[in-house]
């Protein structure tokens, strides 16, 4: 299985509204999982900043991530296909 990196813009999301569709992405990727598919959301950053969000999913392909955040309905900029480094890991 692969990991990526869901980059998101998202202007003006309240705390609840970031609760919220963090809910959506995890019953989403829990529905997908009792279909067959093979998805499972890990994390999220939200960037208050930028008004930015990465969500790490982790996935056979990106089509499933998309597939994963349209079910939700939580709108996407970018699927980055992405490698995780740890300092246990160098």
């Amino acid at each position: 299985m692969s990991k990526f990196l869901v980059e998101r813009n998202l202007p003006g999301i309240t705390p609840e509204q970031l609760q919220a569709a963090g809910v959506r992405a995890k019953t989403c990727c829990e529905e997908m999982a009792s279909e067959g598919s093979e998805i499972t959301w890990h994390r999220s950053f939200y960037l208050p900043e930028s008004e930015k969000t990465f969500c790490v999913f982790e996935a056979p392909d990106r089509e499933m991530v998309a597939e994963a955040n349209r079910r939700a309905q939580i709108p996407f900029e970018r699927i980055h296909a992405s490698m995780e480094m740890t300092p246990d890991a160098v």
